[in-house]
C-alpha cells in the first residue's frame, strides 16, 4: 500500500502535469508560493484519501484562496478519492474562466 506522503507528492506531480504546471517546493510550506501547484494563472491546493470521505472546511477554501490571491492566481482545490479527481472553484472564478474561453 502507498504510503499518505507518497500519495500526495504522486498528486502533486500528476496534477502540476494536467495543468502544464509546477509542483511548489515543499508542498507549499514556504513562506512564498503556498499551495501545492502553480500554473500561470491557477493556485492549486491538492487532498487525497484513500477513504470514501473527505470532509472540506470553509477554513481549508479561505486559505487556499488567500494563498492563491497572494499569488495573483485563481485558487483550485483538488481532492483524489474514490479513484478520480474532483475539482473545487469559486463559482466567480469558474464563470471567469468560461468567459475566457468563449
Amino acid at each position: 500500500m502507498v504510503n499518505r506522503h507518497k500519495a500526495s507528492r504522486q498528486q502533486e506531480q500528476r496534477t502540476a502535469a494536467v495543468y502544464g504546471g509546477s509542483v511548489n517546493a515543499g508542498s507549499g510550506n514556504q513562506p512564498f508560493r503556498k499551495n501545492d501547484v502553480r500554473t500561470a494563472t491557477k493556485s492549486i491546493e491538492c487532498k487525497t484519501t484513500s477513504k470514501r470521505s473527505y470532509t472540506l472546511k470553509l477554513d481549508e477554501l479561505l486559505a487556499a484562496e488567500t494563498h492563491a490571491l497572494l499569488d495573483g492566481r485563481a485558487m483550485l482545490f483538488e481532492i483524489e478519492m474514490g479513484g478520480r479527481t474532483w475539482v473545487v472553484m469559486a463559482r466567480e472564478d469558474y464563470l471567469a474562466d468560461l468567459e475566457a474561453v468563449a
